[in-house]
């Protein structure tokens, strides 16, 4: 087997691990996996990001929702740009957990759900277990295509590298499951289809 055949392979190999749905990609979208959870859907792919002669590939996860009260967020770790970013004055919500605190960044349109949400230790040792984090509430597909309509917006993830390894796909998967479970008790989400 070749080792682009393996490639194109992992999507089809995390479905039947997952019991999700492996859906072949056409065109310019790559094959994904698609996982039900209650009444989420959670679309696992790989996505290329153009930029005039350069592309990168990454991996990314979404789940589409409706904000109940527009709340938004964006976690990311803070890496030494970002700390630059801090130190000039980019909005940090402080959570009062502070290895988490230190260890990422967090914007956010209401400080108060940040906290209820991060309160969850579960999502928060989820999120420190991975190594790149870039989570967010989104207002366009995929997180970079087309605008979507008002009030269809996605909780997304994306790793600036494509992930070979189950384990890490497996563990994002988790964190998914915590967070849209945890919204939705918090009543700030509903689905959409």
């Amino acid at each position: 087997m070749t080792l682009l055949k393996e490639k194109n392979n992992i999507w089809k190999e995390f479905a039947k691990e997952t019991g999700g749905s492996f859906v072949k990609g056409y065109s310019w979208h790559s094959d994904r996996t698609e996982i039900e959870h209650n009444k989420w859907l959670i679309v696992f792919d790989n996505y290329t990001i153009w930029s005039g002669k350069f592309s990168t590939k990454v991996t990314r996860i979404i789940a589409p929702i409706i904000l109940v009260d527009n709340f938004q967020f964006e976690i990311y770790r803070a890496d030494f740009t970002r700390k630059i970013e801090k130190l000039f004055g980019a909005q940090d919500v402080e959570i009062g957990y502070p290895e988490f605190d230190k260890a990422f960044i967090i914007k956010s349109n209401n400080e108060f759900k940040t906290k209820s949400l991060l309160r969850n230790k579960k999502i928060r040792d989820s999120i420190a277990l991975q190594k790149d984090v870039n989570i967010l509430i989104s207002d366009q597909k995929g997180i970079w295509e087309e605008k979507l309509p008002d009030n269809n917006f996605e909780l997304s993830f994306f790793l600036n590298e494509t992930v070979r390894d189950i384990t890490v796909l497996k563990s994002l998967q988790y964190l998914f499951v915590e967070m849209l479970d945890e919204l939705d008790q918090l009543q700030l989400i509903t689905p959409r289809r």
